[in-house]
C-alpha cells in the first residue's frame, strides 16, 4: 500500500483536512440558540470571575456541566471574545476524535485502515457538521471515544496505564454532558463481556490509580458548585437526566425510528460502505483474526448501545448519535483496506456509491436553480465544490479499478481526496445559515445608538446571543425557556415580564426600551395599544428593532 503508506500523501491530505476545520471558524456569526449560548455563559465567565456556577443572560444556567464553558472561556482569554474562539475548542475536539478513532482502527485491523478510519471520521456529513459548531456533542463524542479506545487497547494489551486514559476520558465525559459520559461507556462494555465471556472484564479493570483519577478530576466541579448552589443536584441530576429522558418536558419527542435514516445520512460521503459490512468478504462477518473478531464485536455494542439508548429517550436531537460515528468508521475503515488487499469490492459497495453519492452530488447541483429560498448565485461555490466532489466518487473509484487496473488504493485514496473536497464544499453553507439565525447583526445595529440606561428586551423568545454580542444583560418578555429556573432565582428578580407586565410598562415611558421581536407572526400578534407606544422601528429581515424613545 504505497500511497497509504506514504507520509507525504497522508501529510498533505490531513493539512488540508485541518485547514478546513480549523481556517473558517471564523468568518460567519454564532448561530441562535445554541452557539449564542455557549459563547454568552463564558463571557459572562470571565466578566465576573466565577467560574463555578454557569450563567446565561446573569441568572443561573444548570442544564450542562462546565467543560465546554472553561475551554471556551480560556479561549477567549487567549483569542479574544469572537467567533473563532468559540469555535476552536469544538474543532479541535472533532480532530482530537478523529485520530482517536484512527488508532484504534491502526491497533485492530493495521495502519491503513486507520489511516482511512480517521479520514472516514472527519469527512463524514454530520460529524463535520457538529464538530465546527459551538455546542457540547462534539467534546462529548471525543471523550468517548477516547474511552472506548483506550478500554479496548488496554484489556487487549493487559496494559494498565491505558486504563488510567479510560478512566479520565470518562470523568472529562461527565463534566462535558453528565451521566451519559459513564453509564454508555458501561453499558457496552457490560453487554461486550456478556457476549465474549471475558469474565475477568467484570473486575480487572478496577484499577485502583484509574478510579482515584476519576474521582479527583470529575468531584471537585461538582462538589464547588452543589455547595454554592443547593438546587443544583435536584436540577441537574433528576431533572436534566431522568425526566428529560422519560418525559416529553422539553419538546423534543421523536418516534423511537428517528435516528435510523440520521445514521446513513450523517456518514455520507461513505454511507456506501455501510452495505459492504454486510458481505460475507467484509471484516465484520469474516474475520481473519480473533482480534477482528473481537473488535468487530466490541464496535457493533459501541453502535449499538448507544444508538438504542437515545432511541429509548423522549428527547431526541440529531447531534446526539454522533458517537455511533467512530465505530462505525472503524469498521469502514478495516473493510476498505481488506478490499484493497483482496484486490476486489465487497458486496454491492461500488453501485451503492454512485447512487448515494450522484443523488446528493446532483441535487446540490440542481436544487438551487429552483429553490425560492437560495438564489444560485449565492450557492454556487457550495454546489460546485461538493456537488461535483461527490460525483467524482464513484467515477474515480470506477476508473482504478476498472478491467485489469485493479489498483484499489488509489481508489480508496481518490475517495478521501473528493470526500475532503466535499466537506470544504460545505464549510460555505454556514455563511448563508448563520446570516439568517444570528443576533450579530441585530447587536450592530443597536450597538450604534444605544444609551447606558437603555434596557434591551427579547420579546418572547429568548435570544442567546444578544448579550454576548451586546456585552449587556437582555430583559426577557413572555417564555423564559431555558431561563425558566434562573429566572425563579433572586437573580431574575426584575428582568422577565409577562406580555401583559411588558406593555405597561413600555407605555408608561419611565425607562428607554429597545425590543428585539422576531417577524414570524410574533409582531402581528402585538396589541393596537403596545404598537401605539413604538416610537421607531427597524427591519432587519427576521427581526424588528423597537424603540419607545
Amino acid at each position: 500500500m504505497e500511497l497509504l503508506r506514504s507520509k507525504k500523501f497522508v501529510f498533505i491530505a490531513a493539512v488540508v483536512m485541518l485547514c478546513v476545520y480549523i481556517v473558517p471558524l471564523g468568518s460567519y456569526p454564532l448561530m441562535e440558540p445554541d452557539e449564542g449560548r455557549y459563547a454568552e455563559i463564558p463571557r459572562e465567565m470571565i466578566e465576573s470571575g466565577n467560574y463555578i456556577t454557569p450563567m446565561l443572560n446573569y441568572v443561573k444556567y444548570f442544564e450542562k456541566p462546565a467543560f465546554l464553558y472553561h475551554i471556551n472561556a480560556v479561549a477567549f482569554k487567549v483569542l479574544g471574545e469572537n467567533e473563532f474562539a468559540a469555535r476552536i475548542g469544538t474543532a479541535l475536539c472533532a480532530v482530537g476524535g478523529a485520530l482517536a478513532t484512527a488508532a484504534l482502527a491502526a491497533f485492530i485491523y493495521g495502519r491503513a485502515a486507520g489511516i482511512i478510519a480517521g479520514f472516514v471520521t472527519a469527512t463524514s456529513l454530520l460529524y463535520f457538521a457538529i464538530g465546527t459548531i459551538n455546542i457540547t456533542d462534539m467534546p462529548l463524542s471525543f471523550f468517548m471515544t477516547v474511552a472506548f479506545a483506550a478500554f479496548y487497547v488496554a484489556h487487549r494489551k493487559d496494559d494498565k496505564k491505558y486504563y488510567l486514559l479510560f478512566y479520565l476520558s470518562c470523568a472529562m465525559a461527565l463534566l462535558t454532558k453528565g451521566l451519559i459520559g459513564i453509564v454508555l461507556p458501561g453499558a457496552v462494555i457490560f453487554f461486550y463481556i456478556l457476549a465474549t465471556k471475558q469474565w475477568k472484564l467484570f473486575y480487572k479493570p478496577l484499577y485502583i490509580p484509574g478510579i482515584i483519577l476519576f474521582f479527583a478530576v470529575s468531584v471537585p466541579w461538582f462538589y464547588m458548585v452543589c455547595r454554592d448552589n443547593p438546587d443544583f443536584f435536584r436540577f441537574f441530576f433528576i431533572q436534566e437526566h431522568f425526566l428529560r429522558y422519560a418525559t416529553k418536558m422539553h419538546g423534543r419527542y421523536e418516534p423511537f425510528w428517528f435516528f435510523l435514516p440520521m445514521i446513513p445520512a450523517g456518514l455520507l460521503p461513505w454511507t456506501a460502505f455501510l452495505s459492504a459490512l454486510f458481505s460475507k468478504k467484509s471484516v465484520l462477518r469474516s474475520p481473519h483474526t480473533d482480534e477482528e473478531k473481537l473488535g468487530g464485536i466490541y464496535l457493533i455494542f459501541w453502535f449499538s448501545v448507544i444508538l438504542i439508548f437515545f432511541s429509548f429517550s423522549s428527547s431526541k436531537l440529531i447531534p446526539y448519535i454522533v458517537p455511533c460515528l467512530p465505530p462505525l468508521a472503524v469498521l469502514i475503515g478495516g473493510d476498505a483496506a481488506r478490499m484493497i488487499n483482496d484486490r476486489s469490492w465487497h458486496g454491492f459497495v461500488l453501485p451503492a456509491l454512485f447512487v448515494t453519492t450522484w443523488l446528493l452530488g446532483l441535487t446540490l447541483l440542481i436544487y438551487p436553480n429552483f429553490s425560492e429560498y437560495v438564489t444560485f448565485a449565492r450557492v454556487w461555490h457550495i454546489s460546485l465544490k461538493a456537488g461535483l466532489a461527490l460525483i467524482a466518487m464513484p467515477l474515480l473509484a470506477l476508473y482504478f479499478t476498472r478491467r485489469g487496473r485493479k489498483d484499489f488504493e488509489k481508489a480508496i485514496c481518490s475517495l478521501i481526496v473528493c470526500a475532503i473536497f466535499f466537506i470544504w464544499g460545505l464549510q460555505g453553507i454556514y455563511g448563508i445559515v448563520a446570516s439568517e439565525r444570528t443576533m450579530k447583526y441585530v447587536a450592530e445595529v443597536i450597538m450604534k445608538d444605544v444609551r447606558s440606561d437603555d434596557t434591551l428586551v427579547s420579546y418572547n423568545e429568548v435570544l442567546q446571543g444578544l448579550s454576548f454580542y451586546t456585552g449587556r444583560r437582555v430583559a426577557v418578555v413572555g417564555d423564559g425557556g431555558e431561563l425558566s429556573y434562573g429566572a425563579s432565582c433572586p437573580e431574575g428578580k426584575g428582568w422577565f415580564f409577562s406580555e401583559e407586565e411588558f406593555e405597561k410598562m413600555w407605555l408608561d415611558g419611565d425607562k428607554d426600551y429597545i425590543v428585539v421581536i422576531e417577524n414570524d407572526g410574533r409582531f402581528d400578534s402585538l396589541s393596537d395599544k403596545f404598537r401605539s407606544g413604538i416610537k421607531r422601528r427597524i427591519d432587519l429581515g427576521k427581526y424588528s428593532i423597537l424603540y419607545n424613545r
